[in-house]
């Protein structure tokens, strides 16, 4: 008679909990296969189903533990601990000069700014006509390095070598106000869409009256700031011997175009 003799081998179960270790609401099963702890499948999670931060561009290729950094598996696993602003993984080059939001520059596919132009448009300084074309190290410097603060939307803090060159070689006037008469489209031809704020030309008694501003007010060209009240007789025959009798009451009175503009500053003849 045979007699079986039942060996009982004490074998050790597999610790698939380390120190205790759970991921609440998910199974190891979850993310880890029979390979082995380190090989990750995901078969049962979706990162960007079931988490705040959504797994799109680089992100996709990183490995968990870029962002979910730990020494032990207790660290590791400690998924809700997770940052999920740019610069605790990117170093931020701008200092904090653009803010906290990279997103408004940049998106995870690439570091190359592809939100920039149209979020620009939201500063103090839209970026409209001949600047529309213009790369950001044009304004803001080689890597970036003047940011809020300081710059300011002054054209003469870019385009001063225009200014002086023109004042110095065209007899420019020496008015600093560049939109006066200038648009961002390009320095010429100007637009002056803005004389109305020094004498109305484009309203008032003067509206559609003048054809040219060098031939009849701005008879010295490219010298803006020489203008003529009609004395020339090109506007208005305004003679001498007229406006003294018309104006012989009036104290102070000299028949000179700049005194015309000093008691008629809107054109008007009862100013």
């Amino acid at each position: 008679m045979k007699h079986w003799i039942l060996l009982i081998v004490a074998v050790p179960l597999l610790a698939i909990q380390d120190d205790g270790l759970t991921v609440p609401g998910f199974d190891c099963q979850d993310c880890h296969g029979a390979e082995g702890w380190e090989t990750l499948t995901l078969t049962g999670f979706d990162h960007n189903r079931l988490t705040r931060f959504l797994l799109t561009g680089g992100h996709l290729s990183a490995d968990c533990i870029q962002c979910h950094p730990g020494t032990t598996s207790s660290e590791i696993h400690q998924f809700d601990q997770a940052e999920t602003t740019c610069s605790f993984c990117h170093m931020d080059i701008h200092v904090g000069g653009f803010g906290s939001d990279c997103e408004s520059c940049h998106e995870t596919i690439t570091w190359d700014m592809s939100n920039w132009r149209y979020n620009h448009q939201a500063t103090l300084f839209p970026l409209v006509g001949a600047h529309s074309t213009l790369d950001c190290s044009a304004c803001h410097g080689t890597e970036m390095v003047w940011l809020q603060g300081h710059l300011t939307t002054e054209c003469l803090d870019c385009h001063e070598n225009v200014y002086t060159d023109a004042v110095s070689t065209s007899g420019h006037t020496e008015v600093t106000e560049c939109t006066i008469c200038h648009n961002t489209r390009a320095w010429v031809p100007t637009e002056m869409v803005h004389h109305d704020r020094f004498f109305p030309i484009y309203s008032g008694q003067h509206r559609g009256t003048w054809t040219s501003c060098e031939a009849e007010c701005h008879f010295v060209p490219n010298d803006y700031s020489q203008f003529s009240c009609g004395l020339n007789g090109v506007c208005h025959e305004h003679r001498q011997s007229e406006m003294d009798d018309e104006h012989d009451d009036e104290s102070g009175y000299i028949y000179e175009s700049s005194a015309c503009l000093s008691c008629h500053p809107s054109g008007e003849e009862d100013d």
